[in-house]
């Protein structure tokens, strides 16, 4: 990692740019230091950056711990949280570097290749593994090797895609002569092949049989794509043909995300900004001493949304956004568009119509809570949609007083604790951990002449007050100049309205039966910290008392989210009742079942749905495909449905499992999942915003 410094540096004082910098402990120092080779907060840090770059993680001194406390863990952790599925190991021997090879000079010269490796299935993380007694005392050790279609498919496309720039030639490489997974890989690859690959030149070969070809003929190979273990090996064993395992570069692109090039386009560019500093000391990059060897380096992710109508996601390519377009087609025409068709194109206009830094003006924006978990998505969105400000004050408790946050790429805030610092604001969006605050200071702020976005329960059943989501009953807003004051609904009413409202247009909603499974951050950072500070424990067979929730979070799901009421109801489960009926229709039954389970950003929904009058699921799915900042995914294999951990992130509410309830003459059964900081809170209140200064507003 000093290495790697001392060319930042060199790239900082001959170039341009310089890369704003964070370190963090990954692997054996930091099992050392926190009891874990990885911690929640590094996690966090690697999944907002742009780039990652480890150095090594492990050593003998640590070869004695528990396997879930192993250096390696903390990578394999990262890459299963980030969802960095495919691992590209490139082997070239440069001219000048030959005779480092241990191989004749006429086999290696001129090589290469890349080996695709599938990094976050396979034996690695294939249950049920462990380590067993049978009856007669003889112990066991098993593994499990498990591989999915769509696991095998997306990685395979990586390969094809990047074969098309390269020799347009791939080996898929696996044991189907002893392999059940084997076969089916080969199987599933073959297929993809003839449905949208026939132009790539595609050879099977044993895995075995592709180790003794590397070393006896290794120019004969393209792309190899391959699992998790034999690329593992296979990516060693190339290594070698180099001359050390050191020239053998390793990436992992994350999946695409919001207009980033599809999969497989690999001359990617990180924004970087003009700060040279590491956190921890304040200090500028220095030398090799002053990292340790196991430190991951995090880049500061540069990425800008710009604004979509309807909050549509802008996520392109083989991305859940562009599924919209190819809903309800089943001509394949999703497979092989990658994000080529005109919607992407049209995005990608938009993206580029506002000039890089310019920023219209006009506005004064206050953010609550600015330090909290919604507040810092607050003024990430806000950064990101390009909001017209003039200027954006962040607010914080007295606690946090002085302590910055980040607007953008490259701008940073410093916390005020003083509401009437918001006087001269043109809106104030309001994100405390609690209604208290926004009873005291909303009014007040308001009574200044702002506008006040409140993201808590306090005003929602104000009949003078709008409850608003945009896309679901916009036309409210018109009535803010009663009090000065907008409501934000609660993130699992938000998601599940955002789905209802179409169908409850063309069919009348009579009744919802509804079960949450919503995630931790819904109860904050604490909250947060106890999911991961639990699941620790248990993993180290150590005891941790409840402290967020009135039961473990870990390996658990708690049937509470607030207080009960006298009729046996929580807090949650009210809230959902009442909003729901008071942004659709007073005369909706609605029945609610709020969990907390043990995931960190996302909130999922089963929703049934009894409707006046008939409509079955091709309906459906016409009407929500349709609706704006829904996205329909639902299709009918294992994976053909949207989890919370693909909708991080993610601006759209998504739909899946969408089905006929065969209990009610007229029912539906839906899946819906949402990031509950992001549409669920910060998100619909910038849109709330931005439908303010459209319609509403004149620049301060």
């Amino acid at each position: 990692m000093g290495q790697v410094e001392r060319v930042m540096e060199w790239l900082s004082a001959r170039r341009s740019f310089s890369f704003d910098v964070q370190s963090g402990l990954v692997g054996g120092v930091s099992y050392e230091a926190h009891g874990t080779p990885l911690t929640d907060e590094t996690l966090a840090d690697a999944v907002a950056a742009d780039a990652v770059l480890f150095g090594a993680v492990g050593g003998p001194q640590w070869d004695s711990v528990a396997r879930e406390a192993r250096p390696e863990m903390g990578i394999l952790r990262l890459r299963k949280e980030m969802d960095l599925y495919a691992n590209l190991r490139p082997a070239l021997v440069f001219d000048p570097l030959v005779e480092a090879s241990t191989l004749k000079d006429e086999v290696v010269r001129g090589l290469d290749l890349m080996i695709v490796r599938e990094l976050t299935g396979g034996i690695y993380f294939g249950e049920p593994r462990g380590v067993e007694t049978l009856p007669d005392g003889t112990r066991r050790g098993f593994d499990t090797e498990v591989y999915s279609a769509p696991e095998i498919e997306r990685v395979s496309r990586v390969a094809f895609e990047l074969a098309r720039r390269r020799d347009n030639r791939v080996h898929s490489v696996e044991k189907a002569n002893v392999m059940e997974s084997g076969k089916f890989w080969r199987d599933e690859v073959t297929a993809l092949h003839a449905a949208d690959y026939t132009d790539v030149a595609l050879e099977h070969m044993y895995a075995d049989n592709c180790a003794m070809q590397l070393v006896r003929r290794p120019k004969q190979f393209d792309v190899i794509v391959t699992s998790n273990l034999f690329g593992d090996l296979l990516s060693d064993c190339a290594a070698m043909l180099t001359g050390s395992l050191g020239m053998l570069p390793s990436a992992s692109p994350r999946p695409v995300r919001r207009g980033r090039k599809p999969q497989g386009a690999l001359r990617t560019r990180a924004r970087v900004s003009a700060r040279h500093r590491r956190p921890e000391s304040g200090q500028s990059v220095g030398g090799a001493s002053q990292l340790h060897d196991d430190a991951a380096l995090f880049v500061r992710r540069g990425r800008r949304r710009r604004p979509h109508r309807g909050g549509r996601s802008g996520r392109a390519g083989g991305g859940l956004a562009h599924r919209r377009h190819h809903a309800g087609r089943d001509d394949g025409s999703f497979d092989r568009c990658h994000g080529r068709c005109r919607p992407r194109r049209a995005r990608r206009a938009r993206r580029l119509s506002t000039p890089k830094g310019v920023r219209t003006m006009g506005y004064r924006v206050a953010v609550a809570g600015a330090t909290g978990n919604v507040g810092r998505q607050l003024l990430a969105v806000l950064a990101e949609r390009n909001f017209p400000a003039d200027e954006i004050i962040p607010l914080a408790s007295r606690a946090s007083a002085g302590k910055e946050v980040s607007f953008g790429d490259d701008i940073t805030l410093r916390c005020t604790i003083s509401p009437n610092s918001t006087s001269p604001a043109s809106i104030w969006a309001c994100s405390p951990p609690g209604s208290a605050v926004s009873k005291v200071h909303a009014p007040r702020a308001a009574a200044q002449g702002c506008v006040v976005i409140d993201n808590t329960s306090q005003f929602r059943m104000d009949e003078d007050v709008p409850l608003v989501v945009p896309e679901v009953n916009g036309e409210t807003i018109a009535g803010y100049d009663a009090r000065n004051i907008i409501a934000n609904p609660n993130c699992s009413t938000i998601q599940m309205v955002m789905a209802l409202k179409p169908l409850h247009d063309h069919a009348r909603i009579k009744r919802i039966v509804v079960s949450t499974y919503q995630s931790t951050s819904g109860a904050g950072k604490q909250a947060m910290d106890e999911l991961f500070d639990h699941t620790r424990a248990i993993y180290m067979n150590a005891r941790e008392e409840p402290r967020a929730f009135a039961k473990t979070i870990a390996f658990n799901v708690v049937p509470q989210i607030g207080a009960f009421d006298t009729d046996g109801s929580t807090g949650e489960e009210a809230k959902m009742v009442r909003e729901t009926q008071r942004i659709l229709d007073p005369e909706i039954l609605v029945s609610a079942t709020c969990v907390r389970v043990p995931t960190f950003i996302g909130h999922a929904e089963a929703v049934n749905v009894e409707f006046h009058d008939p409509i079955d699921e091709e309906e459906a799915r016409e009407l929500l495909s349709a609706a704006p900042g829904v996205e329909v995914i639902d299709r009918p294999f294992d994976g053909g449905y949207a989890t919370p951990v693909d909708c991080v992130g993610e601006d759209a509410t998504f739909v899946s499992r969408i089905r006929r309830d065969p209990t009610v003459a007229n029912g539906l059964c839906l899946w819906i999942v949402s990031d509950n900081l992001r549409k669920g809170a910060a998100l619909n209140a910038v849109q709330i915003a931005e439908d303010l200064i459209a319609n509403h507003l004149v620049p301060a």
